[in-house]
């Protein structure tokens, strides 16, 4: 395990002196197993597991070990807020004590959950800059999944329309964006040049057309997700359900089956999403030289579907 006692522990969450480690331990076992092995690969979770000198190092384990903790007590708290006995599930209180109300409990849920994410990011971050100091991880199938998107990290996704920074916003958004890219990217710039593109940029004029393909990517996405009950859109941005409480909701998309700001936000992405996929293309033409991957696309056949009283006619 990353976080190995108590005051590593304390480094990064607020508890009580009388919290021992060994009550939260199979819940950062299980943090370590849900949340940061899938992304970074077990041999780069041996490497946090041992006492690190290197700055750089040092600074991806610490955030490793806040992403832990965090998640760790967002899954501990429902068990951690009874007694488990022989006798049944009890609730402690006295004269000095009163047990927290549902709304304190889930806020307090959900900013652990909201705090584990946020060092989740951070450490990506900081681990893909410096891939000679995390060669595990970039050697390893969990980077390859990591880059398998051009929209891959929560920052360009909130960049080009506000998510609140949530990775979790992000990951739940992830098979949409694939989806995207299979239909509106990679039939007109050919999954050559996509997958190039995948990788970091330094032409300058590559730079801009991975931009604009990411810009589209985003708007397209947008205008997919506007009718998922999964998330809440108003004008401040896109939320998940799990980060608006019941008493937060406000006019959204949630029990609406009319919604004209919704219907135009899901117009206006779609043009967004084939302008910004426009000029991407055009520049890419202007510019050939600088793009020998890209093959000018075949027309695409579209079958139009007929709607008939009894069935769907092509």
């Amino acid at each position: 395990m990353i976080i190995k006692d108590t005051a590593t522990l304390r480094e990064y969450i607020s508890v009580n002196g009388s919290v021992d480690i060994d009550n939260v331990k199979p819940y950062l076992r299980k943090a370590e197993r849900n949340f940061l092995k899938p992304l970074i690969g077990s041999d780069q979770l041996l490497v946090f597991e041992s006492e690190q000198t290197d700055s750089i190092i040092k600074a991806a384990q610490e955030l490793a070990q806040e992403a832990v903790a965090n998640f760790g007590y967002y899954l501990y708290l429902p068990i951690g807020a009874v007694q488990v006995t022989d006798n049944g599930i009890h609730v402690t209180a006295n004269e000095n004590t009163k047990t927290a109300s549902d709304k304190q409990f889930k806020e307090l849920q959900r900013s652990f959950k909201k705090s584990g994410h946020e060092a989740l990011d951070e450490l990506l971050e900081v681990m893909e800059k410096s891939a000679d100091k995390f060669s595990a991880w970039f050697s390893s199938d969990c980077y390859t999944v990591y880059k398998e998107l051009l929209v891959n990290k929560t920052s360009i996704l909130n960049k080009y329309y506000h998510i609140f920074n949530s990775r979790q916003t992000f990951v739940a958004m992830k098979p949409t964006l694939k989806v995207v890219e299979d239909q509106f990217i990679n039939p007109v710039i050919g999954s050559s040049l996509l997958v190039a593109l995948k990788i970091n940029q330094t032409d300058t004029v590559r730079k801009q057309v991975k931009d604009l393909l990411q810009q589209s990517i985003v708007a397209f996405t947008i205008m997919k997700t506007v009718d998922n009950g999964m998330f809440v859109l108003d004008a401040k941005g896109m939320h998940m359900r799990f980060d608006v409480l019941p008493y937060e909701k406000t006019v959204t998309n949630i029990n609406l089956k009319v919604n004209d700001f919704l219907v135009h936000t899901k117009k206006s992405k779609k043009v967004e999403g084939e302008e910004y996929l426009k000029l991407a293309i055009k520049l890419i033409v202007s510019n050939t030289e600088k793009f020998p991957e890209y093959q000018i696309q075949e027309a695409q056949k579209h079958i139009t579907l007929t709607n008939t009283k009894s069935l769907v006619g092509l």
